[in-house]
């Protein structure tokens, strides 16, 4: 890319974000009666169901907490991070301490706590929110509720387990990949050591035992040994949160190889050998994500597939061959964050290919926000704009990550006006 695609792109990442997205947000979803948020709304922002789902509240005070810190200290932002945060604080743990699913709109419980993955996007929010407010309860509930996910990732649902997890003990990739991202979040909250040992073993976990390069596939589900069930769980490809993972690791990468030429700077003599191995990993992570978006890439319709079956036979997801919103949000971030790390012209082309599919079907420019379900052909399937899994999340995170990646990306720019990937990543 030259800098004036550079800056033209973030231009519109930017505008995007700002003038559509986060005003979206900011004006249907906001329950001022009864605190915390609606998700569920239509194409106009029409609120069509008032339940409260636990995960979409932590990931909008993440997302406006997030905006607080990294953007600019507006104050509505914080305001509106603080109207979740009071919400989760009051009514969103059951006795044990653990984040019921969903509430009603007052906040009486509706669903169980059996989903652990509304622990983590509250523990998240509440830690965003508190670095952001100075709120220490917010801080402590945020690293108490992350100590305790930790006890609980090895029986994440408890009493309301369906399998028998003894006759079929897959381990599941979405968890290591939350791992990663929530370990981010939590950086100066809790001791490095402590966010550094579940980081190595999401990585271990992945590039290990659901990577596959043989079959060139990062496979949803596997055994511990790195073997899969001979069904269609173990045949099972989640493009999406394959993108996902992989830029997360790769994100990773890229901090700890930057620690580590600091270190070499300083006279660290092992830090050339730890610096080599995460741009090993980069690599890595950049060819799987390669691998993984030339099988998902509909040749017919265009877009990323939801879910496929190694083996070309039917899955279980009646859904499979829908496209998502957060599938191409995240495949934007991953092969935007690959060319600007490896310089490498086949994730530039892919960044691209994606980029103008989804922005041809994605953005409602009329009443802003993305569009989330749209059938195979890439014609709509549904005008929601938020739902029980669609919210403040996935979209703005993915803008205004873009936006700070092309941002550099302008800087690095040589005199010719050419982009060039940093030296330590190359290979």
């Amino acid at each position: 890319m030259d800098k004036r695609e550079i800056s033209g792109l973030k231009a519109l990442y930017s505008r995007e974000l700002f003038e559509s997205v986060v005003p979206f947000w900011e004006k249907y979803s906001p329950d001022r009666e009864f605190g915390g948020y609606f998700s569920c709304l239509d194409r106009d922002g029409a609120v069509f169901d008032k339940d409260k789902f636990l995960w979409m509240q932590g990931r909008e005070i993440w997302g406006f907490a997030h905006l607080y810190l990294t953007v600019r200290p507006e104050p509505r932002w914080l305001e509106l991070a603080k109207l979740g945060a009071d919400f989760i604080r009051e009514k969103g743990r059951a006795p044990n301490g653990d984040f019921w699913f969903a509430l009603d709109r007052e906040g009486k419980p509706l669903v169980q706590p059996y989903n652990i993955y509304s622990d983590c996007f509250c523990a998240a929010g509440l830690a965003e929110y508190g670095r952001a407010s100075g709120e220490s309860w917010a801080t402590d509930l945020a690293v108490s509720t992350w100590r305790r996910i930790q006890e609980r990732k090895a029986n994440p649902k408890g009493v309301w387990t369906k399998q028998i997890g003894a006759n079929r003990p897959v381990l599941a990739m979405s968890f290591p990949m939350m791992q990663v991202w929530m370990a981010g979040v939590f950086e100066g909250l809790i001791p490095q050591p402590e966010l550094d040992a579940p980081i190595d073993a999401a990585l271990k976990q992945v590039l290990t035992l659901h990577l596959d390069r043989e079959r060139k596939a990062l496979f949803e589900r596997v055994y511990a040994d790195g073997t899969r069930p001979d069904c269609m769980e173990g045949r099972l490809l989640t493009p999406g949160h394959a993108l996902e993972t992989l830029w997360f690791i790769m994100g990773e990468a890229e901090k700890r190889g930057r620690r580590a030429a600091a270190d070499g700077a300083a006279g660290d003599g092992s830090a050339a050998n730890r610096v080599a191995a995460n741009r090993e990993i980069i690599e890595t992570a950049r060819d799987a994500m390669l691998w993984t978006v030339e099988r998902a890439w509909d040749e017919k319709y265009g877009g990323i597939f939801y879910y496929m079956d190694y083996e070309g036979y039917p899955t279980e997801k009646v859904e499979s061959k829908m496209k998502l919103w957060w599938v191409h949000a995240e495949a934007l971030c991953a092969f935007l964050l690959a060319y600007r790390l490896t310089g490498d012209p086949a994730c530039e082309a892919w960044f691209k290919r994606i980029q103008e599919w989804t922005w041809a079907r994605f953005p409602d420019p009329e009443y802003g926000e993305w569009y989330g379900y749209l059938e195979r052909t890439g014609e709509l399937a549904h005008s929601l704009k938020g739902g029980k899994w669609k919210g403040f999340f996935h979209v703005p995170r993915a803008l205004q990550t873009c936006v700070e990646w092309l941002d550099d990306m302008e800087g690095r720019c040589g005199s010719d006006g050419m982009y060039r990937a940093p030296e330590a990543f190359r290979g």
